[in-house]
């Protein structure tokens, strides 16, 4: 059983843990407990809108259906990011005032996003592996915030520097870890 990290140090590098990374898990045979950082649809101005759990994903067209039966279909490719998109326009849909405030209906899907999906799937059966995640991974985190960054934020500038800083940080908790266990 492995734990990870939205952001974390896998063999001595600073990452961001993504789809790519909950895929190369999934390939190392490693079941990773991590909760996928998704952003919510704000953009309703006060009235919530459908989230993307109301649109049902075709793995056979590569496209999204809508509540009210309309096809989302391919329309870019950015990266990792895949832009779905309603062909025509929304406006006389009833359910128009649910879902969007434009003239249609945008959708991003991740290139990894299945492997999201799994992982979502694998903390809804094991729910007790948040707490033992939050006990395990989460404290070292905490403690570096609080005992070696003080202001829990970095000080140096660019990837480069965060990561030449967070690797002292994590040398300096393991010592005091050390020390506390072991004497001096």
């Amino acid at each position: 059983m492995q734990f990870c990290r939205q952001i974390g140090l896998l063999g001595g590098q600073l990452v961001a843990i993504d789809g790519s990374k909950f895929q190369a898990c999934e390939d190392a045979g490693i079941t990773a407990y991590v909760p996928p950082n998704r952003g919510v649809n704000n953009h309703g101005n006060g009235t919530a809108l459908f989230d993307r759990s109301a649109f049902t994903y075709d793995v056979d067209h590569d496209r999204y259906q809508c509540p009210a039966g309309q096809w989302l279909l391919l329309k870019q490719v950015r990266g990792t990011e895949r832009l779905y998109a309603i062909a025509g326009d929304c406006r006389a849909c009833p359910l128009k005032a649910r879902c969007t405030n434009s003239q249609r209906r945008h959708l991003s899907r991740h290139a990894h996003e299945s492997a999201f999906e799994r992982m979502q799937q694998s903390l809804k059966a094991r729910p007790e592996m948040m707490a033992k995640r939050r006990a395990i991974v989460e404290h070292p985190f905490g403690n570096l915030k609080q005992w070696i960054f003080g202001n829990g934020r970095f000080l140096l500038r660019q990837l480069a520097g965060a990561k030449t800083e967070m690797a002292l940080a994590v040398q300096a908790y393991n010592l005091k870890r050390a020390i506390q266990v072991l004497g001096a």
